[in-house]
């Protein structure tokens, strides 16, 4: 009986020496949750065309809050062409969560990769982003969406695209409303 008891707690230590691990739900090596967590402890800044609707929209680093006396963000960017700049800026998307996990509808406005990769997993294409707004959800069940590019707010009749589901993520703070002023 010692012999045995002996050999299991060789057996234990030899796979705690070795890292014998099991599979956990926690995996945290998962790309997706690597590079959603890696968005969502940045921010989205206006990189070129600043405060207009077809600004350019890069990943930066929160250098400084706006207060009392000064009411804007001092980034710093970390992709896209305006990598490695200091702005200071109001132009910010604060929080924003992928639209794969809930029912976009139609009027929202979201922010879209420029690129459009086919593959989720392509994080090399996914430096440049763009505000748009839902145009149809018809599509919604095969992983696409059409989505509108308006230029000013008069721009009734503006550029369309299909954009894949994964490229397209809810803006959450803050609040951004369509900028077209319907009649």
């Amino acid at each position: 009986m010692k012999k045995y008891g002996l050999l299991y707690l060789f057996v234990l230590s030899v796979c705690l020496l070795t890292g014998c691990r099991t599979e956990s739900p926690y995996n945290r090596e998962d790309p997706n949750q690597t590079y959603e967590r890696y968005i969502t402890s940045h921010i989205f800044a206006a990189c070129n065309e600043i405060g207009k609707p077809y600004a350019t929209y890069s990943l930066a680093n929160l250098n400084r809050g706006p207060s009392n006396n000064n009411d804007y963000y001092k980034v710093t960017f970390i992709n896209g062409p305006c990598k490695g700049k200091v702005l200071f800026t109001k132009d910010v998307i604060l929080k924003t969560e992928p639209a794969e996990n809930g029912l976009l509808r139609t009027g929202m406005v979201v922010l879209r990769n420029y690129d459009n990769p086919k593959e989720p997993d392509d994080k090399e294409h996914t430096t440049r982003w763009h505000k748009a707004v839902v145009l149809s959800t018809k599509r919604q069940n095969q992983n696409i969406v059409e989505l509108s590019f308006p230029r000013d707010k008069n721009d009734f009749n503006a550029a369309r695209e299909s954009i894949y589901l994964h490229n397209v993520r809810y803006i959450i703070e803050p609040e951004v409303k369509d900028i077209r002023t319907f009649l």
